[in-house]
């Protein structure tokens, strides 16, 4: 009898142990379940020998030179996109561009401002640097490259009045900020805009312009006058200086 209680308290000792030893873990975590030793042994048997990785130094001015060469190099989809952008301001005749600094803004704000550009007949695009730079590549505009770094939108025009109305609302806008402009693939400075953009109207302009023409016009008679009687005073210059130096 106190061999059979002896060896019931051993037990009741060792599940308890048991019990005080194992980990109390909820339900909802899965328990590891590993493998079968045989599918372990298969996988290690049937894994594909890989070549040992070569390590090479590359020096800093190759990386920079195969880095511009791929930043040089156009895929299809590129190139059929500066195409589609090319025939784009073709077919719909804009004559004014603006390519502007474009910061970051939020999508519903960039979308009600498209709308509201759109109801002046100026249009929003944005294709990305290299996209711009193919397009324009082998044109007169290709001097524009410099300016697309960073983050850049168009806006265009099909009109000269567009100019105006570019830097009027450009103003009222802070995430948008005109860097060139261009009218009939002639480069106009923003500074320049602004100039006309503080004008009443346009034809302010083309009254100074007249008016420049016929002062020009005006003075060229007397400049072509003045040339003989320079000319005459010259050589009479001249002959009295060699009867002077005869007589001596």
């Amino acid at each position: 009898l106190r061999m059979l209680s002896h060896s019931v308290v051993t037990a009741l000792s060792a599940r308890e142990a048991v019990l005080l030893s194992a980990r109390a873990v909820s339900s909802k975590y899965p328990r590891p379940k590993p493998r079968h030793y045989k599918r372990r042994l298969f996988e290690a048997a049937v894994a594909p020998v890989m070549p040992k990785t070569v390590y090479q130094c590359i020096p800093p001015l190759q990386k920079y030179l195969d880095k511009n060469a791929r930043e040089s190099e156009y895929s299809d989809y590129e190139i059929a996109l500066a195409d589609m952008v090319r025939n784009y301001i073709r077919n719909e005749e804009f004559r004014v561009m603006a390519v502007c600094q474009f910061t970051s803004v939020p999508g519903r704000t960039l979308h009600f401002a498209k709308n509201q550009l759109r109801l002046k007949d100026i249009e929003f695009r944005n294709y990305g640097n290299k996209i711009m730079k193919k397009v324009f590549e082998d044109t007169p505009l290709s001097s524009l490259s410099p300016v697309f770094v960073g983050s850049n939108a168009l806006l265009l025009g099909k009109t000269p009045e567009s100019l105006v109305t570019i830097s009027k609302e450009c103003t009222k806008l802070n995430w948008i900020v005109p860097l060139v402009y261009v009218l009939d693939s002639r480069i106009i400075p923003s500074s320049e805009v602004d100039k006309l953009a503080a004008l009443p109207n346009l034809n302010c302009l083309y009254g100074e312009t007249v008016q420049i023409l016929t002062q020009q016009l005006g003075a060229l008679p007397q400049s072509l006058d003045s040339i003989p009687h320079s000319l005459v005073n010259s050589l009479s210059h001249l002959s009295a200086k060699e009867e002077k130096t005869a007589d001596q």
